[in-house]
């Protein structure tokens, strides 16, 4: 018997990003999809024109909008589209990603398997385009706000595979129009380096709520120690999925020193394994907070 599509809700929220939000919207409008689904929006306190611009949209009534007075953050954010959306597959979609015409199609085609819990486009364990049995979201309550964000969407993810479903990775396209731009000055430097080691110690809550799994996803040695390598491939531009190519840079892809020289090699050798010993304190304090130790 042939798959029959499930009708499905795309929730994206989205703060301050106007203009690449309304090429998404365009996009979604064009989505070759076999049976209904629906766009909703969540304004997380914008304040550019977000407002304005959803209200034209919203004259197409696949498109949904919620609107947040205050930013309260991506995990709320997503939560409050969960809540409305009422079709049984729920995606979750970044406000900078444009879906390809089949993007949709080729991403719920997964659920033919009754075993397939989540499915993504995007990698590692969650993210943006990714799709859930909202059932399945409704069992564990979706999105956990203790993370504020950074390993929130591994955490879901990872919720919904304890229940014994699977994840699962398609191809199905869409253009990621994102660029985060490089911090200017010592000081942009400097804040930019101690958000990126407050994230890790998200690293700690996901371990401690999901041991098993979290000790493979992060290459934990000896029971609490990640996998020095793993933090200095980061940092150096070497690990899974990058170029591969030595410069000193964020997963991100912010680019902080080239490889022109052996004089360069050197240094981001040397500032790699800084970041490295950093990580591994950011997680100490993380253990400290969230009572498991992890580094």
């Amino acid at each position: 018997m042939a798959f029959s599509f499930p009708k499905a809700s795309i929730v994206i929220p989205t703060h301050n990003n106007a203009s690449t939000l309304r090429r998404v919207l365009d996009g979604m409008l064009k989505l070759n999809y076999p049976n209904d689904f629906e766009v909703i929006v969540v304004n997380d306190g914008s304040t550019d024109n977000t407002r304005e611009m959803l209200k034209e949209f919203g004259k197409d009534k696949r498109i949904k909008a919620i609107d947040f007075e205050k930013n309260q953050g991506v995990c709320n954010a997503r939560n409050a589209g969960i809540a409305k959306a009422k079709f049984p597959v729920l995606v979750n979609m970044d406000h900078d990603c444009i879906p390809e015409k089949g993007w949709l199609k080729q991403l719920v085609a997964a659920f033919e398997d009754e075993r397939v819990g989540a499915v993504s486009s995007f990698g590692d364990f969650g993210g943006t385009s990714t799709a859930f049995r909202k059932e399945l979201l409704e069992k564990v309550g979706g999105y956990d706000t203790s993370y504020g964000y950074y390993r929130e969407d591994t955490d879901l993810t990872f919720r919904i595979m304890e229940l014994g479903y699977e994840y699962r990775i398609v191809k199905a396209g869409y253009l990621h129009d994102h660029q985060e731009a490089k911090p200017s000055g010592k000081r942009g430097l400097f804040k930019y380096f101690l958000r990126r080691m407050r994230y890790h110690q998200n690293d700690v809550l996901l371990f401690k709520k999901h041991p098993k799994l979290a000790s493979e996803f992060l290459d934990v040695k000896l029971g609490f120690l990640v996998n020095p390598a793993k933090d200095f491939k980061v940092a150096a531009n070497l690990w899974e999925g990058s170029s591969k190519n030595l410069k000193l840079c964020s997963p991100r892809g912010i680019v902080l020193i080239e490889n022109k020289s052996p004089l360069h090699a050197l240094l981001i050798i040397f500032l790699a394994l800084i970041y490295m010993l950093a990580v591994k304190a950011s997680r100490l304090a993380g253990s400290v907070r969230y009572g498991r130790l992890l580094i």
